[in-house]
């Protein structure tokens, strides 16, 4: 029985273009898994710097709640080296949430926790001195935490650095005409009108998987007799 050439010919052929066809949709196939990969990569990195910011947004608003509330109780609570009864300083925050407050706090150059009324820091140790308007010399002033809750437990691993530096003091509108007016005593007007203290207020978040987000806010604390 013979055999054709041109047949066994056409054989081999097949046999070649099968692997050519073969080798192509491999190399689709690894396309596609790296470009699902990346794709995967993204949408992570987008999820955990949407968690670090809402870190930050969410712990950047507790020493605003402190300052308001240390202004309508005009003191600190006890847990925080004040004279006032925790209970009465009630602000809308949990009596956990006051006590990771204390945890977090950060001892100023001098040692002493400041409660976020210091001046600018001068340099001490690794940190610079303080430069108004430079925010990577900025020190911290409490390093928050709270629980992770797509963990199964409560994980303190999302956590913000708070950063508070003062940002000037301005007299509210007619406190000159009210010491103009009769008021007597150095400051008289100021007392009458009122005035308002800003501060500049930083927090980076942190979540896990490499997540960060820095977010800052002006704070305006008003001070009415």
């Amino acid at each position: 029985m013979n055999i054709s050439p041109t047949r066994s010919r056409q054989r081999g052929i097949a046999l070649f273009v099968g692997l050519v066809f073969l080798v192509v949709l491999s190399l689709v196939a690894v396309i596609a898994m790296r470009g699902t990969l990346m794709e995967m990569r993204l949408v992570t990195n987008v999820a955990n710097h949407q968690r670090a910011f809402e870190t930050s947004e969410t712990l950047r608003a507790v020493p605003v709640a402190l300052f308001d509330e240390h202004v309508f109780q005009r003191g600190w609570p006890e847990q925080l080296g004040g004279t006032l009864p925790d209970d009465d300083f009630s602000f809308e925050l949990t009596d956990d949430m006051l006590t990771v407050v204390k945890n977090g706090l950060q001892e100023n150059c001098a040692g002493d926790v400041d409660l976020f009324y210091g001046n600018l820091e001068p340099s001490c140790g690794s940190l610079p001195a303080e430069v108004r308007y430079d925010t990577s010399t900025w020190h911290p002033d409490a390093i928050l935490s709270m629980c992770d809750v797509t963990s199964s437990g409560c994980s303190r691993d999302v956590s913000a650095t708070i950063s508070i530096v003062p940002d000037g003091t301005v007299l509210a509108e007619g406190s000159g005409g009210a010491q103009a007016a009769g008021y007597r005593g150095i400051g008289g007007g100021a007392a009458a009108g009122g005035g308002s203290m800003y501060f500049e207020v930083m927090s980076v978040g942190t979540v896990p998987g490499d997540g960060r987000a820095v977010t800052m806010a002006q704070y305006r604390q008003s001070i009415r007799n």
